[in-house]
């Protein structure tokens, strides 16, 4: 191009790159508004959690739609490299850049992909306005982006035909194994004169710039952040368990003078981080029971249109006014500030009512399963506890049958406020021995409350200790010694209590030198294996169907031959979220079924990672739900629909919740609700 040409380019892209560097810097500095947090550990780890996430989109694999993104993010890829040649012809008309500029096969991928990006796109505009799926908003933005994209691809291939037929450059080698290049060229180009080429060639080629510039330009100041901040987000997603991702803090701390998250800039950057990330697939929100129960908790808002709006807003008003926090920030302060800048107003609304809708907080059953399906590493549920530490410890603002469960842990030690001493009652019949009266067992039976006072659960515990005397296994109980492990009380947000819990249980357990142990709740589980080691319990803890498979396996524990046939015959499997989701156990329980004589396995349509919960966890099972569907009747049809003689639990809220759902939806057909442990100690 002409000398003129080129600098009026370079203009346009010190212009451009401007805008992006400054919009983009407005964005990281109000993520350094953000809590500290350390995610710079382990690098090697970090790094193929980012490859399994972003380059080869691990998760968004895991439906069709995922496969065409997966085509659609590489095309973006060669998309951006192919404008690296192109765009630098406008300063230096005769470079020719390695690898890319006169790659004959780069070209080939290139086009192809392009092609594919094309197509996909055109999938993605049916499915969104024909197909509507309701997880999908349908908004101008998402189609401004389609028609951004399709103008950057039709120009680029408009402009590599005129300089096809122009034959210019080392377009003719450069371009002989593509297909989009010499399509066009034939097919619109074709008797015009070089000319008219040269003329046709520029006025494309600036247009091409116009939009390419305008879309680097449009992305950090949209929702498609997320192809910037994404890759991060990856990177530093949680090293942690899933069961060990909620952080530990003394509440009685002297630096501690506030509890959870009241400002949004008390998330911490990556917390913050999440939001830019959020590229409102909508995942999480097709698959959240709270949300597909009419609760008006949806993740995908919440994180994506709630708090990243608040943030972008509150924080562009404290980076206007040189502040980091609101913590302090006076009501004579917020007055003033609000008086010189109406938009000031900003830094009085209180998160936790004002921005967030509390009932969509108590909402949340901490399930897992939005955290699980996130293709960019987002964590929901972290965020959503650090607001009810906030409501419970800051403001003291909670449900009344929360309140009296956490006063029966309190003086009880168990939420439902049956006296201590009768916890270890249902063992005495069966003279399950204690540990304090026990010699060197080889395991502890830890049985939690449920397992101590449900009636229901009882039946479990009792099973389990029927099959572990019968494989031989020594074992021992803590009786009235056990407490409440803590698990729906930190959950709630009540973390002074949780501390309470697990300070005097593992100082209790080290004293006992209780090392193996093992549980019939998932829950416990995942407390006593995951979030006591920050307290100094450090123990081998495994749930009841891993410990019985293991002495199946082991030839200690066997079904006696001629063994009757199983009643009932078939059942419905139920994966409870704390030992699926969270520990990633799915297999043990469904072996223990298939154990049973002449009984048949069948899976509901969400079973494994992809379970639907029963809506009790989260502390959701000590709370009212009065939404239009309850999360555990959702649950019952769907295992109802595979019209089973029994349902299959592994987990003591899974059993109470889908024996209530059965009882309301389907009373007269006799559906069993069972723990394999149950039918494996009757044929005992």
């Amino acid at each position: 191009m002409r000398n003129p040409q080129g600098i009026i380019f370079l203009v346009l892209t010190i212009v451009t790159l401007a805008l992006f560097v400054s919009a983009l810097s407005r964005k990281l500095r109000i993520l350094k508004l953000g809590a500290p947090e350390n995610r710079f550990d382990n690098p090697l780890r970090r790094l193929g959690n980012f490859i399994m996430l972003i380059p080869l989109q691990g998760k968004m694999l895991r439906e069709f739609y995922g496969v065409i993104h997966l085509f659609v993010f590489w095309g973006f890829i060669f998309i951006v490299l192919g404008e690296i040649p192109l765009l630098l012809e406008g300063i230096f008309p005769d470079l020719v850049v390695p690898l890319l500029g006169d790659n004959p096969y780069f070209y080939l991928i290139k086009d192809a992909l392009s092609l594919l990006v094309v197509v996909g796109l055109f999938i993605g505009l049916i499915r969104r306005w024909v197909l509507k799926p309701r997880r999908l908003y349908r908004t101008s933005e998402a189609a401004l982006v389609v028609i951004l994209v399709l103008a950057v691809i039709l120009t680029d291939w408009l402009v590599g035909a005129a300089k096809l037929a122009l034959a210019e450059g080392g377009a003719v080698a450069a371009f002989r194994l593509t297909v989009g290049y010499p399509f066009f060229a034939s097919v619109f180009l074709t008797g015009l004169e070089p000319a008219a080429l040269a003329m046709f060639r520029d006025m494309v080629w600036w247009l091409h710039v116009f939009v390419f510039f305008g879309f680097f330009i449009y992305i950090p100041n949209s929702k498609h952040l997320h192809v910037l901040a994404a890759p991060f987000n990856g990177y530093f997603a949680s090293l942690q368990p899933a069961g060990a991702q909620i952080p530990t803090f003394d509440p009685l701390a002297e630096e501690v003078d506030e509890y959870g998250v009241g400002r949004i800039e008390a998330f911490t950057w990556k917390q913050l981080l999440d939001s830019f990330a959020c590229g409102e697939c909508g995942r999480c929100m097709d698959s959240c029971p709270a949300n597909l129960s009419g609760k008006p908790l949806n993740p995908k808002k919440l994180i994506c249109r709630t708090l990243k709006e608040h943030l972008l807003e509150k924080g562009a008003v404290l980076l206007r006014h040189g502040l980091q926090s609101t913590k302090d920030l006076t009501p004579e302060r917020l007055t003033e500030l609000t008086r010189l800048d109406p938009e000031a107003e900003v830094l009085g609304r209180r998160l936790v009512g004002d921005v967030v809708d509390p009932e969509a907080l108590w909402a949340c059953a901490t399930c897992g399963s939005c955290q699980n399906l996130c293709p960019v590493a987002n964590e929901h549920v972290q965020k959503i506890i650090d607001m009810r530490r906030f409501a419970v410890m800051n403001e003291d603002n909670y449900a009344p049958e929360l309140r009296l469960a956490f006063r029966n842990v309190e003086s009880k030690f168990n939420p439902w406020g049956v006296s201590w001493s009768e916890r270890g009652a249902w063992g005495k019949p069966l003279a399950v021995p204690l540990w304090k009266e026990a010699t060197e067992p080889e395991y502890l039976f830890w049985v939690g409350c449920a397992g101590s006072f449900d009636n229901s659960a009882k039946k479990v515990s009792e099973a389990v200790a029927k099959i572990l005397e019968t494989a031989g296994v020594s074992f021992a109980i803590l009786g009235p010694e056990e407490k409440c492990c803590g698990d729906f009380v930190r959950r709630a947000g009540n973390e002074y209590l949780f501390r309470l819990m697990a300070e005097e249980n593992v100082a209790m357990l080290n004293q006992r030198q209780a090392r193996r142990i093992v549980t019939a709740c998932p829950h416990c589980l995942n407390t006593l294996k995951n979030e006591y080691p920050a307290f100094g319990g450090n123990f081998e803890v495994v749930h009841h169907t891993q410990l019985i498979w293991r002495l199946v396996q082991e030839g200690r524990l066997q079904i006696p031959a001629g063994a009757a046939p199983a009643s009932p015959q078939r059942v419905v499997v139920h994966d409870s979220c704390y030992l699926g989701r969270y520990q990633g156990e799915y297999e043990a329980p469904r072996a223990l079924f298939r154990l049973i004589p002449g009984l048949e396995l069948c899976e509901m349509e969400r079973h494994r990672d992809r379970s639907f919960c029963c809506g009790a966890g989260g502390a959701r099972m000590w709370l009212e739900e009065d939404a239009d569907e309850r999360v555990n009747l959702l649950r019952a049809r769907q295992a109802l629909d595979k019209a089973p003689q029994a349902i299959g639990v592994n987990c003591p809220y899974c059993l109470t919740m889908m024996e209530d759902g059965v009882k309301d939806l389907a009373p007269d057909q006799g559906v069993e609700v069972v723990d394999p442990a149950v039918l494996i100690a009757r044929l005992l």
